[in-house]
């Protein structure tokens, strides 16, 4: 029987691996060992995220069920610091116990890369880590969110195995989801109701960091502020944008598939 582990890569990767339990994190370290990359293993969250920070690593493991922080905190804690520092997002791999697609959805639409049920797969595991470590992730030169939106939309449309016609229900599943979340963003605004905004606009935001819609994520920070600072006249024209650039973000992925991968 062929072996499972492909070659070497030319250039090895540091992926951080962060995950409460002892045996998980071997298992991961040795996987990524026989890949070919270099693990670092934590776990604790509080050390994960500065290290996450340090520019030393290439892509995260990062275990959802930990007692001090879950994954989804820790990820929007990291999200929130590299926006703040107007860093390049570090790709970051969900790994859980749960595999339902369901939980699949909602790692992805919280903004994670990828995700891998546990125990982990070192074909499925290779095959995630060739998506998401750079350069392998990027389809051209991202310089606009056109490019972005698409480059994430063909990443979705790529076949897995085993998960056929996965990725087209959750292209369908963002735009509904943020179609809903735009209503109520209106909504919200037309109320007055600040608390309904702001949980609102928090995740439009994490839906539009994980499309790389990059404009349409500064335009949440930027109302945001404006809600913040109570400022009406800037609040009003904010969400008129956002409505609009929310559009746009949608006219760009939803267009026929054929033209995203001829792209």
């Amino acid at each position: 029987m062929a072996s499972a582990i492909h070659a070497v890569p030319a250039v090895a990767s540091s992926i951080l691996v962060v995950d409460d339990d002892p045996i998980s994190r071997l298992l991961q370290s040795r996987l990524l060992g026989l890949l070919g990359h270099r693990a670092r293993v934590v776990d604790r969250p509080a050390d994960a995220l500065d290290l996450a920070l340090s520019d030393g690593f290439d892509a995260m493991l990062l275990d959802l069920e930990m007692p001090e922080i879950d994954g989804f905190a820790l990820l929007a804690s990291l999200r929130d610091k590299e926006a703040r520092l107007g860093r390049r997002p570090l790709p970051v791999i969900a790994v859980t116990g749960y595999a339902a697609s369901i939980d699949r959805t909602r790692c992805l639409m919280a903004g994670f890369n990828d995700y891998m049920p546990k125990p982990l797969d070192v074909n499925a595991l290779e095959a995630s880590l060739a998506r998401n470590l750079p350069p392998l992730n990027v389809a051209g030169p991202l310089d606009s969110d056109a490019l972005r939106v698409e480059a994430a939309a063909r990443r979705l449309a790529q076949p897995k195995p085993g998960d056929a016609g996965f990725a087209p229900t959750l292209l369908e599943a963002f735009a509904m989801r943020s179609g809903q979340l735009i209503e109520e963003i209106s909504l919200a605004h037309a109320a007055p109701d600040a608390a309904a905004l702001k949980h609102a606009v928090q995740s439009l935001r994490a839906s539009a960091d994980f499309m790389g819609a990059t404009g349409l994520a500064a335009l949440c920070d930027q109302l945001q502020s404006a809600v913040a600072d109570q400022c009406a006249q800037r609040t009003a024209a904010l969400v008129h944008s956002l409505t609009d650039e929310h559009q746009s973000v949608l006219v760009v992925l939803l267009r026929p598939a054929s033209s995203q991968l001829a792209a």
